[in-house]
């Protein structure tokens, strides 16, 4: 899966993601991060020059559902953050995908 940054218009790349989850229709579901995930070679302030695409790879066991199927997906996508020393504090937004499978 690919995500993009929502500011991408002032180049400000994806620098983590986190919560991702998918669920089907037909009643299975995975969740592949619980905590946000620093990406992009990305940690706190240091996120200089970095991609506004970030693709996420990642196997999992689930059968391919029946075409027709919908299925949600859900991801949080963090973008620049600022390390205060007392504090961490990210932009950040919380994306929803429903679609079926073709």
């Amino acid at each position: 899966m690919t995500v993009q940054s929502p500011d991408l218009h002032n180049n400000l790349g994806v620098s983590a993601i986190g919560h991702f989850t998918m669920h089907i229709d037909n009643g299975g579901g995975y969740r592949f991060l619980h905590k946000p995930e620093w990406v992009n070679n990305c940690y706190c302030d240091r996120c200089e020059n970095i991609p506004v695409n970030y693709t996420f790879e990642k196997e999992f066991d689930l059968p391919t559902p029946p075409r027709g199927t919908w299925f949600d997906i859900w991801i949080t996508i963090y973008w620049p953050c600022l390390d205060t020393g007392i504090t961490l504090s990210c932009a950040f937004e919380n994306v929803h995908y429903r679609g079926y499978v073709k």
